[in-house]
């Protein structure tokens, strides 16, 4: 049985950067299915969509209230009548990202990956693995899990460079922090 959510674009007066339905299409392929159980669906839009009412609506983000049209993307939880959902809004996940970075295909994962992994991460908060912790902090604890599982699987030849790269900078902050230590 699929247990994939459906994945919805409704737009108006926008045109999404090439591939970025594919993109989210692999980034959830590469999601356990087990937390997408009760996702019923991703909708990719854009702010034109939002109603006047809808544009003034706020939503919460990390202790503050923000427009919902100046969001990256929420998470709705299931209700009766309809599954759980998750909203993207690409014209603000792509706007000021240059061409380039559409065009490499590990930078547009990534990009695309931190905020479809935060939304999940919520889903998964809220119906799978319930954590008495900050919902944002658990969000962002689950995106950081399910970008590096899929950079890992979908990118495994960069391990050696990540794994190199990673060990450098842990190097580079314990010399800088030994060297603060020792100008006090």
């Amino acid at each position: 049985m699929n247990k994939r959510p459906k994945i919805i674009e409704n737009y108006r007066n926008f045109e999404p950067p090439p591939k970025f339905r594919d993109t989210i299409d692999e980034l959830v392929r590469y999601t356990p299915e087990e937390f997408l159980t009760g996702l019923q669906s991703i909708v990719l839009t854009n702010r034109a969509i939002l109603n006047h009412d809808e544009k003034r609506q706020k939503t919460w983000s990390r202790n503050r209230k923000i427009r919902l049209a100046a969001a990256l993307g929420y998470y709705t939880e299931a209700a009766k009548s309809a599954g759980a959902s998750i909203v993207l809004y690409v014209d603000n996940l792509t706007d000021g990202s240059d061409n380039w970075v559409a065009r490499l295909p590990l930078l547009r994962y990534l990009l695309a990956g931190d905020i479809l992994y935060h939304e999940i991460g919520h889903h998964i908060h809220a119906a799978h693995r319930p954590v008495h912790k900050g919902k944002e902090d658990v969000a962002e604890y689950w995106s950081g899990k399910l970008l590096w599982r899929f950079v890992r699987k979908r990118y495994w030849y960069l391990s050696p460079a990540i794994y190199a790269t990673a060990k450098t900078m842990k190097f580079v902050k314990r010399i800088r922090r030994t060297f603060s230590r020792t100008r006090d």
